[in-house]
């Protein structure tokens, strides 16, 4: 029950860019082919382990039907994430959520181009039969930096819909660090984790900023070509060693926000060492720290 309300636990005062919160890169991988699934658990799945920031990527089938995506792979449908999500409001009434939503990037192999499309108004449609953006999205806001968690739940309003290009409706573009080197995302664990924690240095956000904790399997890289259910595998044993430099770096701590990573519902392990950064940051009210802490 803990992981589905931890917010309940974050003080009202504290900038939603300043809470640390677990992501999940490519939500809505699950059931595709090895070398494109990210993630085991439906956003469901992964709102109960903790997951409150989802990066979701869109394509068409050739039958008109908006679906998940990574490069050309194709997956569930999105209306089954969107109920998914409604779900989740119900289920964690104090929880804020952020969805990062586009069309996949147009995808090159060899010679070929391969484009992704979604059509706005039937996006928009979608949206708002399933999570209603027109009631339950926050856009009354200039700096996104100076709305706290509180300002959202006051607000009656449940979520951030974050497009770059703004093109949904209610959605907003602001800024929003998602930092990926493929030499450096490329490495072999051991150096990765070192090399992670010095995003915060290498990138500065007016806004959200998303690190990335998964390795990235490229042609080239020293890990070369790899399922990103192998990468989850070589890396697990060594990611404490970004948890720590965090925790011990007081600028790394202080710009510590959405921390995401593959395959969230494997265990509690990335959710729990990522939530419990607000201990560390004072995020928690001070008469539930214990009770936080003991539900880890």
């Amino acid at each position: 029950m803990f992981y589905k309300n931890w917010m309940s636990y974050i003080k009202d005062d504290v900038p939603i860019t300043k809470v640390v919160m677990p992501g999940s890169h490519n939500s809505g991988t699950r059931k595709m082919i090895s070398i494109a699934c990210c993630q085991d658990g439906t956003a469901y799945e992964q709102f109960a382990y903790g997951v409150r920031s989802f990066c979701i990527k869109l394509n068409t089938t050739k039958f008109g039907n908006i679906v998940q995506s990574h490069a050309v792979i194709k997956g569930d449908r999105f209306e089954e994430m969107l109920k998914d999500i409604r779900q989740m409001m119900i289920d964690g009434p104090n929880e804020v959520f952020i969805f990062e939503i586009r069309e996949y990037d147009d995808s090159q192999f060899g010679p070929f181009i391969f484009k992704s499309h979604v059509d706005t108004a039937k996006m928009n449609e979608l949206m708002e039969k399933y999570i209603e953006p027109s009631k339950y999205a926050f856009t009354d806001f200039d700096d996104i930096n100076k709305v706290t968690i509180g300002d959202i739940r006051n607000s009656g309003k449940r979520y951030i819909l974050y497009n770059y290009k703004a093109e949904y409706a209610y959605s907003v573009n602001i800024p929003f660090v998602n930092p990926w080197d493929p030499v450096m995302h490329g490495q072999k664990p051991e150096k990765f984790v070192r090399d992670v924690p010095l995003m915060y240095d290498k990138h500065k956000s007016d806004g959200f900023f998303s690190l990335q904790i998964q390795p990235t399997g490229s042609p080239g890289t020293q890990v070369g070509i790899k399922s990103p259910r192998k990468l989850d595998d070589m890396v697990r044993p060594h990611l404490k060693y970004i948890y720590d430099a965090i925790r011990n770096t007081p600028r790394y701590l202080d710009r510590a926000n959405i921390i995401a990573g593959d395959f969230m519902t494997r265990d509690y392990e990335k959710s729990r060492e990522i939530i419990k950064l607000n201990l560390d940051k004072n995020n928690v009210i001070e008469d539930k720290r214990d009770e936080f802490e003991q539900n880890l």
